[in-house]
């Protein structure tokens, strides 16, 4: 992967900057309610302030900020940092990365995972990180976010030379992002806050054991490898090039409020090989509405 040059990383602070999100954000069918917050002081951050946030929560008032800045290892980084009863901490973040094959295309992807550290038993600390991040991932796919088999969270794909989203827009992605890490925070633990409509963080010792064994057959990172179900980044680009950036069933673009999807043809669990002859793109109903079929 190569560094995204500051004239890239500036062209995307300046598309999120003009996005609005209004006064909620979606979480699935529910709806969040809060209004523009108070500003985390940071002049490093790209995006100016603008992405502040403030969401009533029923134990006290949420304050969220998304800012964009080059982090000490010189990589452009969008963070979620957030505020509530006294705490403070960043949830999320996520590179700004481009691959070679993609003519410097700008992947917004992130690996879901916990890092926190528990005393006194490693092995179940190491196994309660595993089961919340089983947990989070299924939750987030079964909003229609993009998650891999390994846990890779995919929420969006930026061309810089057009300074435009190619499969989702402005306010779907940073709506996408926020919502991530609102969840992510919930299950850290550590930030102050839980959302009253989830299950807490806190796993039983019987449920994390019971669920290491499977939890760590799950592999490292994406492979090129047509046998794995997870489709690489350039080729869901190469993809999504190949057919105009637009569903392959209905004809829509991001353009007309839909998420696109890269799918595999003939479906993967019936013996469908993950390469370009066997994907097509589908929008984010379309794709629902073919589910496990395969339509020849």
């Amino acid at each position: 992967m190569e560094e995204i040059i500051n004239k890239d990383a500036e062209g995307f602070a300046n598309a999120l900057k003009k996005v609005t999100i209004g006064n909620s954000i979606s979480i699935g069918n529910f709806k969040l309610f809060g209004e523009k917050g108070q500003e985390f002081n940071n002049e490093r951050d790209m995006l100016e302030g603008v992405h502040g946030y403030k969401f009533p929560l029923l134990s006290g008032d949420l304050q969220l900020s998304v800012q964009l800045y080059e982090n000490i290892s010189k990589h452009y980084r969008l963070f979620c940092f957030t505020k509530f009863n006294g705490k403070s901490g960043m949830t999320f973040s996520m590179n700004l990365t481009t691959e070679k094959e993609s003519d410097n295309i700008i992947f917004l992807t992130q690996k879901i995972k916990f890092t926190e550290q528990y005393e006194g038993s490693k092995e179940l600390g190491k196994a309660h990180r595993r089961q919340k991040q089983v947990i989070l991932a299924e939750m987030l796919h079964n909003l229609d976010l993009t998650v891999t088999d390994n846990n890779e969270l995919i929420l969006g794909i930026y061309n810089p030379e057009y300074k435009s989203f190619v499969n989702t827009n402005g306010v779907q992605f940073l709506n996408d992002f926020i919502v991530t890490s609102i969840l992510k925070g919930h299950f850290q633990g550590n930030k102050g806050y839980q959302l009253e409509i989830l299950p807490s963080f806190s796993i039983a010792e019987r449920i994390a054991k019971s669920r290491d064994s499977e939890i760590s057959q799950l592999p490292s990172k994406v492979v090129d490898n047509k046998s794995k179900r997870n489709i690489p980044l350039g080729m869901r680009y190469k993809v999504l090039h190949r057919d105009d950036f637009k569903c392959f069933k209905c004809g829509r673009s991001a353009e007309d409020g839909i998420k696109l999807h890269i799918d595999h043809i003939k479906p993967y669990s019936l013996g469908g090989l993950t390469e370009l002859d066997n994907l097509q793109t589908l929008c984010n109903q379309c794709n629902i509405g073919k589910s496990n079929k395969f339509i020849g």
